[in-house]
């Protein structure tokens, strides 16, 4: 079996270690970005246990890749999760995970978007930022894609405005 690598948590503890050591879900931690993840919070899927594991390699910053073999690092992109991880290839390509998404889950393909949740809406569009600060060439992503970093960065400005207004009206 091949090393698994996890991000820790350093504000908050190891949520996401202490979930998969205990095969718990990080359901109670995350926030539905929209219609979607607020129907999937409410099914048993959102909360169901999976085998523990306990990662090999425990992350907490920047990681290269290049000792085993790969010509990428590992970067720490918290917000979707406290302990989400993107990989940014040499070649420009970056593995985003659940950084950002497709629309629908994917199934408008190209178009950026949410996904279904986050741990921390502003961290992850911090994340979002420091990573297209590295100017991806393309970005690879967990519900849909391949997207554009042209697209993903005018996306990231409308969405730190509806951040912004959101913020202004909850005060």
């Amino acid at each position: 079996m091949g090393q698994a690598c996890h991000r820790r948590a350093s504000d908050n503890g190891a949520p996401d270690i202490d979930a998969y050591s205990s095969g718990h879900s990080l359901a109670p931690l995350l926030r539905p970005t929209g219609p979607f993840g607020s129907l999937f919070a409410k099914l048993p899927a959102a909360r169901a246990s999976t085998d523990p594991f306990v990662p090999d390699i425990v992350i907490d910053e920047s990681m290269p890749l290049h000792d085993y073999g790969v010509d990428a690092r590992v970067l720490t992109t918290p917000g979707h999760t406290p302990g989400s991880i993107s990989v940014l290839a040499d070649s420009g390509e970056l593995i985003a995970g659940d950084l950002i998404a497709g629309s629908f889950l994917g199934a408008v393909r190209h178009r950026p978007a949410n996904p279904p949740f986050h741990h921390d809406r502003t961290l992850n569009l911090a994340s979002l930022d420091a990573v297209l600060a590295l100017d991806p060439a393309v970005g690879y992503v967990g519900h849909g894609g391949p997207l554009e970093p042209s697209r993903v960065r005018r996306w990231a400005k409308r969405e730190h405005r509806r951040l912004a207004r959101r913020q202004t009206t909850s005060t």
